[in-house]
């Protein structure tokens, strides 16, 4: 079915220490219910504590920052994860225009002559999965919108149908 393949690059640690420079670690782990020095060693990959799935979990619910989960899939070949129960159709604009900025900022990036350093690599790889994610928002946002029209879908449907016939030919 899928064929995973873990990375040997370092995506999780460097996303444990983005997102601990990121977050204020003892404020954030008074909220969650957690040790503050436990959560900081979790987050620093030269220690042997390593952070649990649940732990993630909360801090990512608590913070709605995505880094941890983004570079645990990362770390899985995978792509970054996407909140669906964020999508709303009448923000369709709004998403395609953030994955246009986001794709504008990556291409200036790239024609740029500075220094690749690993804090700029770090400015691509959010740029690209910020992209990632509003394009399929705005994918999700579409597909909801033509299936929400019983015209549009029958149509939709109708023409995917010709499209795969005339493939087969």
């Amino acid at each position: 079915m899928f064929d995973f393949s873990v990375s040997t690059q370092s995506h999780f640690d460097e996303a444990c220490r983005a997102f601990s420079a990121k977050h204020n670690i003892i404020q954030l782990a008074k909220k969650a219910g957690l040790n503050p020095q436990t959560i900081r060693n979790k987050l620093n990959p030269d220690q042997v504590h390593q952070l649990t799935v649940r732990e993630m979990l909360i801090l990512t619910d608590l913070t709605e920052d995505s880094t941890l989960v983004d570079g645990a899939l990362a770390q899985l070949q995978c792509l970054p994860c996407v909140p669906v129960n964020e999508i709303a159709q009448e923000n369709l604009p709004a998403y395609v225009l953030k994955a246009t900025a986001e794709v504008g900022q990556l291409a200036a990036g790239v024609v740029s002559q500075k220094k690749f350093t690993s804090a700029c690599r770090r400015g691509f790889v959010q740029n690209v999965n910020a992209g990632i994610r509003c394009l399929t928002l705005a994918a999700i946002a579409v597909q909801t919108r033509v299936h929400s029209n019983p015209a549009l879908a029958g149509t939709a449907d109708v023409l995917s149908g010709i499209g795969a016939s005339i493939g087969v030919v």
